[in-house]
């Protein structure tokens, strides 16, 4: 087509005529370098249609390689050439790919005169898109020269930054560009070691000149991946920790945790070549207390069998908003160590490091990859961290070990990945591999591993240590108190704990930091101080949302919503808990979701929503399972197995249970088996108290002792103890609950105590010392209602109003067993709620009230028919079985004997002896013969194995 034969394209007060080469604006030329004009025909002929930089770039410069920092120059100059103060109405930036003209244009055909010469006229509509921040002109050397051209691209991989979980959540892990989110909000010691089982990843710190008592804090932004090839995202992960082991040699610098500060950023649109915009600069600075900003882009071309890669990087000084550094290097892909040491150099003079001595350079070559090939594999590992798919980290990691077997940091993340994975034996043995092969690293690095090492096996004192020399080496890191603090509070030092609280709150900048209230909210926690625990999670909350730091806000309701729990105040908890939840999705982070999701399940459950909870449990089941967290999956498991429990679903129970034990025998978790064993021991203990009952118990409490787990011995002591005590071995059950009082000072929650004062309180009223039974009951019932527990503040009131009737104090007992029924309805207690109801029908019959009595006989029965437990449930079938006795049922004295007897079988001698005292009192009410052979053989049996309350209530001494 000749030049008059070309279209010509008019958008807004612009006509475009590429046959003349002239761009016209009201009639008034606009000048253009000739590339800068060749781009803008590309796209504006293109109009409404995303173009590629590939595309762009071959057609400008199809000899050659030409750095693509010129395409993002040239689409400046078109931006500010067209738009004023509103540069980019015409062009939007399509992440990842190119670039989309957006602006409605009108293409105008030329016609040759000798067909009349009339123009024929093509609108093509398009709607305009906002500018991005790429819009914005270079700043200082950039405006001079081509500037580096890369997009960050983290939006759609954003994460925020445990948990501790809880969910069990975990304090933020410090540091890298790419790794693995987690949660802190402290109620399981599996998250803490999760969390520290990444260890080796934090970094330094030292004296800063930016401002007193601080020192430099640099945010990594994940690089971009400009090649847009999938074989290649193993470079922005690999490069931002190996430059991270470069910058921070020396200890001038440290780098903030990546888990946050990709939370931080994820909602800012992308940097520009020379870094990011002023507006966005100053928004890191606000929500991480970033000093710097390191952010950058690289683009692999060349041939396949020796790839280049291209890295253009920018350093922007966050207080004054100036790029203090902007690097552009290129080199194999094979040389990726020599350009990641060059790379290092020329950022460790800007931020004032200087040059490293011969000794460090050798330290950091250790912890550096030895290849671009072990390179590729940890890049690739770190990737998939980032992507919470800690199994395919874990296959390249293990990869990585069969290629460099003396490497030691990829043992220290094969640690993590395992840890992720919930496999704490795997992980404990990889940090220890990395312990024996981290000679050679920096100090600071074999301290990361002594105290992953030390965390992985539980070893808290040693943690601890490890703890403490890394806050001696690097006093002002923030990090690394936080660290001490978390590890303290797992090895029950309190005291400690909250010393090394203060001496963080000390440091410049800590007052404005979420994380410190929440570490605060930890020590609380751990004192029992549920109040200053939700007080200091509230705080935290103000601070994250005065930073406007989603993450940190997540974390914040997280450990808000779970305090507000245990403070009963369900209403609350529940919408607290209910924005985490979606601020984990607004931010993309799974694992905060699925635990945050588990924890709201917990509220449900106690707030009589048994559905609602049930939904909540598989929410959360699935998110773990979508990123492979078999801990996390265990833990739902065990949750749904205490919901269907308490629901009366005793088939439902043993097989969450069930699962519980197979997947923590799969990952080696010890703790998680012995729960796993409990529970399908007490399940077992529900259809007999066999031999084989007890040797689970004892199996377990062997393994919580092997483990350490305090709590676990308390809890499980007690579970025995009460199969002892079903069998009639009354004085072995008392020597377990005294070997159980023993631990019990020394775990902080109040729940096992509760459950061991009140089992020991059964104990003591089975063997006839009533007194220490309404001791141990006033103190069960005092401390339930305390701390709002319904079921044990109805299993305490329903066996105080059994010693009342016990000494026939019906009226009293009556209202005793009111509130216990009302309680284990608030608590879908379903089990509960029958016995309550089932006795107060005896003591509606002792008194005469027949409407009581056949109201609760109706809603006892009605409950029996969906329960499919048996021991739990005795009580009632005992009930009903002598109230049809006394109302003259001729079969029901048989069917009292029938239930001794099968009782008896299933070495439930304490139901047993209940049966046949019941079928006494109506045969000795009747004066039948019968009556005194029968009580006979109950004060021979009660005499025989202790049972002195049996033998109280027919007036016989326990001698």
């Amino acid at each position: 087509m000749s030049a008059n034969g070309k279209p010509i394209y008019r958008f807004g007060e612009f006509e475009l005529d590429p046959g003349e080469r002239r761009l016209l604006m009201h009639g008034v030329a606009i000048t253009l370098t000739p590339k800068v004009f060749d781009t803008l025909v590309l796209l504006v002929e293109r109009a409404g249609h995303a173009v590629s930089k590939d595309e762009l770039m071959h057609a400008l410069w199809p000899r050659g390689f030409v750095d693509e920092s010129n395409l993002t120059k040239h689409i400046w100059l078109i931006r500010k050439a067209l738009g004023g103060e509103n540069e980019a109405r015409c062009i939007e930036t399509v992440p990842k790919l190119g670039y989309r003209f957006v602006a409605p244009v009108e293409r105008v055909e030329r016609v040759d005169e000798a067909h009349g010469g009339i123009p024929t006229v093509a609108p093509v509509p398009i709607s305009p898109a906002p500018a991005t921040d790429e819009a914005e002109a270079p700043r200082g050397e950039d405006a001079r020269r081509p500037a580096p051209a890369w997009i960050a691209g983290h939006d759609a991989e954003r994460r925020s930054a445990d948990a501790v979980v809880p969910s069990v959540a975990r304090l933020p892990v410090a540091i890298a560009t790419h790794r693995r989110r987690t949660t802190w909000v402290a109620t399981a010691m599996a998250a803490i070691v999760a969390a520290l089982a990444v260890a080796w990843f934090l970094r330094r710190e030292s004296a800063s000149t930016v401002a007193a008592g601080r020192g430099h804090a640099i945010a990594i932004v994940g690089f971009n991946n400009l090649s847009q090839n999938a074989k290649d995202a193993w470079l922005g992960p690999a490069l931002g920790e190996m430059l991270a082991t470069e910058i921070t040699a020396g200890g001038r610098v440290y780098v903030l945790p990546d888990e946050l500060v990709r939370s931080a950023c994820g909602d800012l649109a992308a940097p520009l070549a020379g870094g990011y915009a002023a507006a966005s600069l100053a928004a890191l600075r606000r929500r991480l207390g970033a000093d710097y900003v390191l952010s950058g882009g690289y683009f692999v071309a060349g041939a396949a069998d020796r790839p280049h890669v291209r890295l253009d990087l920018a350093l922007q000084d966050t207080h004054s908003g100036r790029a203090i550094a902007t690097l552009a290097r290129d080199a194999p892909v094979a040389d990726l160590p020599a350009l990641v040491a060059e790379v290092g150099s020329g950022l460790r003079e800007p931020l004032g490091i200087g040059t490293a001595d011969r000794g460090a350079l050798k330290q950091i070559a250790h912890a550096q990859p030895p290849t671009s090939d072990v390179a590729r594999r940890i890049g690739f590992a770190l990737d998939a961290l980032h992507r919470d798919d800690a199994a395919r980290a874990r296959d390249e990691l293990l990869d990585t070990i069969a290629e460099a077997p003396g490497y030691a940091p990829a043992y220290s993340y094969l640690a993590q990945a395992w840890s992720a994975l919930g496999y704490g034996a795997k992980a404990a043995a990889a940090a220890e591999q990395a312990a024996a092969h981290a000679e050679g690293l920096p100090e600071e690095q074999r301290l990361h591993i002594d105290l992953q090492r030390a965390a992985t096996q539980r070893a808290w004192n040693k943690a601890a240590e490890a703890a403490r020399h890394l806050v001696a080496l690097r006093p002002e890191n923030p990090d690394y108190r936080l660290r001490l603090i978390e590890v303290l509070v797992a090895a029950h030092e309190d005291s400690d704990a909250a010393a090394a609280l203060d001496a963080l709150r000390s440091l410049a900048g800590a007052a404005g930091d979420p994380r410190v209230e929440l570490a605060a909210a930890a020590v609380a926690r751990a004192r029992d101080d549920v109040k200053g625990a939700a007080a200091h999670a509230r705080e935290a909350l103000a601070l994250a949302q005065a930073r406007d730091a989603p993450g940190q806000i997540a974390d914040a309701q997280h450990r808000l919503g779970t305090a507000l729990y245990y403070l009963g105040d369900s209403d609350a908890a529940q919408q607290t808990l209910r924005a985490a939840i979606s601020a984990y999705q607004h931010i993309g982070n799974p694992h905060g979701e699925a635990a945050a999701r588990e924890a709201l399940g917990k509220v449900l459950v106690d707030t009589n929503r048994g559905d609602d909870a049930r939904e909540e449990y598989q929410r959360a089941m699935a998110l773990f399972q979508s990123i492979g967290d078999f801990g996390g999956t265990t833990g739902v498991y065990s949750d749904l197995s205490r919901m269907l429990w308490s629901a009366g679903d005793l088939d439902g129970a043993k097989t969450a249970a069930q699962h519980v034990l197979d997947l923590a025998r799969q990952t080696g978790d010890l703790r998680m088996q012995g729960w796993g064993l409990q529970a399908l021991a007490t399940a077992a203990s529900d259809d007999a108290a066999s031999d084989e009952v007890l040797e689970d118990y004892r199996e377990t409490i062997a393994l919580d002792e092997k483990t350490a787990d305090e709590s676990g011995v308390v809890w499980h002591l007690a579970a025995y103890a009460d199969v002892l005590r079903l069998r009639g071995d009354l004085a072995q059950a008392d020597a377990a609950c005294k070997r159980a009082s023993d631990v019990v000072a020394r775990v902080g929650d109040p729940q096992f105590r509760l459950v061991l004062l009140f089992t020991c309180a059964e104990v003591s009223l089975d063997r006839g010392d009533v007194a220490a039974a309404e001791r141990g009951l006033a103190e069960t019932l005092s401390l339930a209602q305390s701390t709002r527990d319904p079921v044990m503040t109805s299993n305490a009131e329903a066996t105080l109003a059994e010693i009342d009737m016990g000494r026939h104090r019906w009226t009293d007992a009556l209202a005793r067993l009111e509130r216990a029924a009302d309680g284990f309805a608030k608590a879908e207690a379903k089990t509960g709620i029958a016995d309550a109801e089932a006795m107060r029908a005896l003591c509606a019959d002792a008194l005469g009230d027949a409407k009581v009595r056949d109201a609760a006989v109706s809603r006892a029965t009605g409950l029996r028919r969906g329960i499919t437990e048996r021991q739990e449930v005795f009580m009632v079938d005992i009930a009903l079985a002598e109230l049809r006795a006394r109302a003259g049922d001729a079969a029901a004295i048989g069917d009292l004997h029938a239930l001794a007897k099968d009782a008896e079988a299933r070495h439930w001698l304490v139901w047993s002896l209940e049966s046949r005292l019941a079928a006494y009192g109506v045969l000795a009410s009747r004066h039948d013969p019968a009556a005194g052979k029968l009580r006979a053989e109950i004060v021979s049996s009660a005499r025989e194995r202790g049972f002195g309350w049996v033998l109280a209530r027919l007036g016989e001494d326990r001698a």
